[in-house]
């Protein structure tokens, strides 16, 4: 069995002259927060993308050193706030992990995406030799589910994805590719800071909601040729009150309006069985 578990946009801050006031809040919700999900003794812990609001090393070492006095395994795909304050060259010596890759267990085919632009806060898509290294990882291990990871969601998908009222540029619907595999696949995406589930032909897109705005994890459990795909409240009253003033004051974060999840986006139990 793989237990994974999944954190949505975290956003972890430095300390600056604007974000002084917020300091206890941060320390005190991210103790509890990790503390959290550490609790649940995942093989594989993953953030879908802005793990950090302004992408400095200190803010990437800083989250890391969680991890690494844990003794867990962390992985993390790109999101476009960790992009904004080194060239990726430099920004991936730091957290020692490749910008994009895959990784295959007895249980299933993990597929991680750059779907950032260089220092672009906006910009978003793959590249042409991510594009082409992504053709040949769709068709592999048709016998087990393939996972992918990206920051941003695929369009016209979840909620919050980009629509179609203009034509895309190369390489940023990704859809053409996901469906020249034949079975069921996941696509897991974050960015939007609300949770959104859409089953699409053979795909699901299952989009995470950011800490600040939603206290929970995705936990993913493959047992066998079953995923099973949950929703964990991260809970307790502290750490609720500094997520609300982190989502409340820190400049900078977006804050999504108007938008309701669905009870179908919170409490999610996918049971697929593969072949």
């Amino acid at each position: 069995m793989l237990k994974i578990v999944l954190i949505g946009d975290l956003h972890y801050f430095a300390s600056t002259d604007d974000n002084a006031p917020l300091l206890n809040d941060r320390d005190s919700f991210f103790d509890n927060y990790v503390r959290t999900i550490l609790d649940n003794g995942a093989d594989l812990y993953i953030s879908i993308g802005d793990l950090t609001h302004m992408g400095l090393a200190e803010e990437f070492e800083s989250l890391q050193q969680y991890f690494d006095d844990a003794g867990a395994t962390f992985r993390s795909v790109l999101g476009n706030h960790d992009v904004l304050s080194m060239p990726k060259s430099e920004l991936l010596t730091v957290t020692g992990q490749p910008r994009y890759g895959a990784m295959e267990t007895d249980e299933a085919l993990l597929v991680f995406l750059d779907t950032t632009k260089e220092a672009e806060l906006h910009g978003w898509g793959l590249d042409a030799e991510q594009w082409d290294w992504l053709r040949e990882q769709i068709p592999r291990s048709m016998d087990k589910p393939i996972l992918v990871f990206g920051h941003h969601p695929v369009p016209e998908t979840t909620s919050g994805s980009p629509g179609g009222e203009r034509p895309f540029m190369p390489y940023q619907d990704m859809r053409p590719l996901l469906r020249e595999r034949g079975g069921p696949g996941f696509y897991f995406n974050g960015h939007t800071h609300t949770h959104s589930v859409v089953h699409q032909g053979q795909w699901r897109f299952i989009q995470t909601a950011a800490a600040f705005c939603r206290p929970c994890f995705r936990l993913i459990e493959l047992d066998g040729h079953q995923v099973r795909i949950r929703t964990i409240d991260a809970g307790g009253d502290s750490l609720l009150r500094s997520a609300k003033a982190l989502h409340d004051r820190l400049k900078g974060f977006h804050r999504p309006g108007g938008e309701i999840d669905e009870q179908t986006d919170l409490e999610i139990d996918i049971r697929e069985e593969f072949d």
